[in-house]
């Protein structure tokens, strides 16, 4: 999130609140959605593909999972199907309420060897998970991404942010689709954050999430804007749809909008002041243990 010249000219009190009503309204989502499809064919008419082999790039998939076993299967169908086969999926349960997910989770990795389930000890958050899952991560891997457990990915998802990516070092933040709960009906198209994907590198730069319970991928893409800009890594954009999302009722990224936005903008003023080593966060993680057995 970049602090733009209308953010400087227009007090907060009257932004935030004007932004949180059009959001309800559905006219943010409309513009969005239209501003979405309209860069998403530029790059795509723009784009040109640079050959390069990543049939030996390994992805890191980190899917942070809380109470979602109802569509954590169909999550786990959509990776099996990706065009780009060599992957590696870690689970990171974040203490969930059913006492018995520990084993529905190790019976449904034991379906595919590159699924890692890990448990945590304690409830901390999506973004604490998902920095503990790197820790039970193979090391090999070479870029990493991320997937919710009640979403799905489209086929292509992997191959295309990797073609997108091409030979730099940087990051994809991809094209996302809001559909109903049961996928029935598309709400909006937007750039997302959270499923974007990583080279190594750019990861390492970053150092991983803040350990927040909301927002903690708007502030590492803020993150990602400011470290590019020394041409060391790059921040780049899709143009095919990577996931489809469900919009759940109650969902964090339905609460506290106007805190959130208000963080968000503090947070991406303070990082352009910040040098590249102020830039790398080091990522908080939590107790766990393996689950696969």
């Amino acid at each position: 999130m970049k602090v733009t010249l209308f953010h400087r000219l227009i007090p907060s009190f009257i932004r935030v609140p004007l932004a949180i009503l059009f959001r309800k309204l559905g006219i943010s989502t409309t513009i969005q959605t239209a501003l979405c499809i309209s860069s998403a064919n530029r790059r795509r008419n723009a784009f040109k593909p640079t050959k390069t082999d990543h049939s030996d790039s390994k992805v890191l998939i980190v899917c942070a999972h809380y109470n979602h076993l109802n569509y954590l299967p169909s999550c786990i169908d959509s990776l099996i199907a990706q065009t780009h086969p060599n992957w590696h999926l870690v689970i990171a349960d974040d203490l969930s309420s059913d006492p018995s997910t520990p084993s529905t989770l190790a019976s449904l990795a034991s379906n595919d060897q590159r699924i890692t389930v890990i448990c945590l000890s304690e409830n901390s958050g999506a973004y604490i998970a998902r920095n503990t899952a790197l820790e039970a991560a193979p090391s090999d891997w070479t870029h990493i991404t991320f997937i919710d457990p009640d979403d799905e990915a489209t086929p292509h998802f992997l191959e295309h942010s990797l073609d997108v990516l091409g030979n730099l070092e940087g990051s994809v933040r991809p094209v996302l689709e809001r559909w109903n709960e049961d996928f029935t009906k598309m709400k909006s198209m937007f750039v997302g954050h959270c499923p974007t994907l990583h080279s190594r590198l750019a990861w390492e730069r970053a150092g991983g999430f803040l350990p927040v319970r909301v927002s903690g991928d708007s502030e590492l893409t803020s993150r990602l804007h400011h470290l590019s800009k020394d041409g060391t890594t790059h921040l780049l954009s899709a143009h095919k749809t990577a996931q489809r999302c469900r919009l759940l009722p109650g969902s964090a990224s339905h609460q506290f909008l106007h805190e959130r936005k208000i963080w968000l903008e503090s947070h991406s003023a303070a990082h352009a002041k910040m040098s590249t080593t102020e830039l790398r966060v080091d990522p908080v993680t939590a107790p766990w243990q393996n689950c696969n057995q």
